[in-house]
């Protein structure tokens, strides 16, 4: 099934992971391709594969989605060369794990202008575009299960995705008159760059295959049909949801990374297990 022939989609975070296998996914289905990723190896890859799987056309700009100007630029050119934009996976995400206490401001600062402030910049880049061509479209945002669910170590991450499920939520609510579709995803843990560290380390993967009902830990491929799906007229009764998609792993909370003894007072050990 080629569900967006003459249609174009921007992907942000394009380089690799989600971002690369949504790309992919849609060059199959007929979309022209835009990519925006400051990792320019990654995007020069992606690229070729989506020319390889039939897209009829791919542009793609090294662009950190925290420079905004740099973002308006590309967003301004994707258009004209594709002649509008339908779809738009807000895909680039940052991610660190450090225990709050030990959390430095940088770090903190660094999940707030990618996740959060990044997502924003290129999301109403696009929005207005799409509002001011009255063609409407179709966004996903990539949120997490941790925006639902806290996993320790994690505060900065969880607390800017659970951000950005309440953007994309605002979004459907305001965009609607537009006919724009705004929804929002929440992977688990998917097997990607990002996740690589952690699941390199056999106890963590021991205990993330515990507390994961499907049997196995997400691959980039189950997001990028999900978006796909979302992205696509057969969600066009969808919006403002934001989808869990994790094999289960928070149906009892989340799977832990790390974990305290919280009988034993000041003693902040963190050891790996359930």
């Amino acid at each position: 099934m080629r569900r967006f022939e003459e249609k174009a989609v921007l992907i942000t975070g394009g380089g690799g992971g989600i971002g690369a296998a949504a790309a992919r996914q849609f060059a199959s289905e007929g979309a022209q391709i835009v990519l925006l990723d400051q990792a320019l190896d990654g995007l020069a890859q992606t690229a070729a594969e989506c020319r390889e799987r039939g897209s009829p056309q791919v542009v793609e700009y090294g662009v950190s989605q925290t420079d905004a100007a740099a973002v308006a630029e590309a967003v301004e050119e994707a258009w004209a060369a594709c002649g509008r934009i339908d779809v738009l996976f807000a895909n680039a995400g940052y991610g660190k794990l450090a225990p709050f206490l030990s959390l430095s401001a940088p770090d903190w600062n660094r999940h707030v202008e990618v996740n959060l402030t990044g997502t924003f910049h290129v999301c109403q880049e696009v929005a207005r575009r799409m509002a001011a061509d009255r063609g409407g479209g179709a966004i996903v945002l990539n949120a997490s299960s941790g925006a639902a669910v806290y996993a320790d170590q994690l505060s900065a991450y969880c607390a800017t995705k659970a951000a950005v499920r309440m953007l994309a939520i605002g979004m459907a609510s305001e965009l609607g008159v537009h006919r724009i579709r705004v929804n929002a995803i929440m992977p688990g843990v998917i097997e990607t760059g990002m996740t690589a560290p952690m699941l390199a380390d056999e106890r963590h993967r021991e205990v993330l295959m515990a507390e994961t009902p499907v049997g196995r830990l997400g691959r980039p491929g189950d997001v990028a049909s999900l978006v796909c799906f979302l992205a696509s007229a057969e969600a066009e009764y969808i919006t403002g949801e934001a989808v869990m998609i994790d094999g289960g792993q928070t149906i009892h909370g989340h799977p832990r990374w790390f974990r305290l003894d919280y009988g034993r007072p000041h003693d902040e050990r963190w050891e790996i297990g359930r």
